[in-house]
């Protein structure tokens, strides 16, 4: 029995060590991307741009998206103001991973079709690039994420795109607790110049989900910033895939 007491032991501290260990940092992030997913959703937003001297001008719309064979597609309607109502905005994942997009101007009453070399570009005039509305963190395999930081209740994960179009990295602070990204630090190209930085300002429980309730998204240059707020939000629920076309983006009917 004492021969075989030091095994014992060596094989519990083994699995204590393995139980309490840090997931690794792929892991992490495709936690964040994991609790934010659904099989569709609907949201009532309101976005509000935020200049340099706390001038706010508020933005209604509404968001709908659906995920079919792992790909997902989102279209948002703008409700208010009158300058920019029944402008549409369409995204759909295509085969290769990459997000496709369009957009209808009702004061040209067209569609058109935003190109490669300009995701980089401003969504409405806000904070977020057309980029930012596919997503703000990166999956395990669009990326290599490093763990910088973990505490009690953070842990703190660098990734460095493989497609670095956009941004040159991202640092992701993430709540232990829900996995919501508390903060988004964007860097340039150069991987050293922020450019950007979204925050987590409030969040909310729906039917047992954890939602970012208002994020801030602030330009680092100009001090400019947007801030989204969910007012309404459902998840899982029937969606009819025909809002998901160039049809419904110039028409506005299914």
């Amino acid at each position: 029995m004492k021969k075989t007491l030091p095994f014992i032991v060596i094989v519990s501290l083994m699995l204590l060590v393995k139980l309490t260990a840090a997931p690794l940092p792929q892991e992490i992030m495709d936690k964040v991307m994991e609790v934010q997913s659904s099989t569709s959703s609907a949201m009532d937003l309101a976005l509000t741009l935020i200049d340099p001297s706390g001038q706010e001008r508020t933005r209604r719309l509404q968001t709908l998206s659906l995920t079919e064979n792992d790909r997902t597609s989102s279209i948002t309607v703008f409700l208010s103001p009158s300058s920019v109502k029944n402008t549409r905005f369409l995204a759909v994942e295509n085969e290769q991973g990459k997000t496709d997009q369009w957009i209808y101007l009702p004061a040209l009453k067209r569609v058109k079709r935003i190109a490669a070399n300009e995701e980089g570009g401003s969504f409405m005039g806000s904070d977020f690039s057309y980029a930012d509305m596919a997503s703000t963190t990166y999956d395990a395999d669009e990326a290599t994420h490093t763990l910088l930081e973990e505490t009690d209740t953070i842990y703190k994960v660098r990734s460095v795109p493989f497609d670095t179009t956009t941004y040159g990295k991202t640092e992701t602070t993430v709540d232990k607790a829900t996995f919501l990204p508390l903060q988004v630090d964007f860097y340039a190209k150069d991987g050293v110049t922020l450019e950007k930085q979204l925050l987590t300002k409030e969040t909310e429980q729906i039917n047992g989900r954890w939602i970012p309730k208002v994020i801030t998204m602030t330009t680092i240059s100009s001090g400019h910033s947007t801030r989204i707020e969910i007012i309404q939000a459902q998840y899982d629920i029937a969606m009819n895939s025909n809002y998901f076309t160039t049809r419904f983006l110039e028409t506005g009917r299914p």
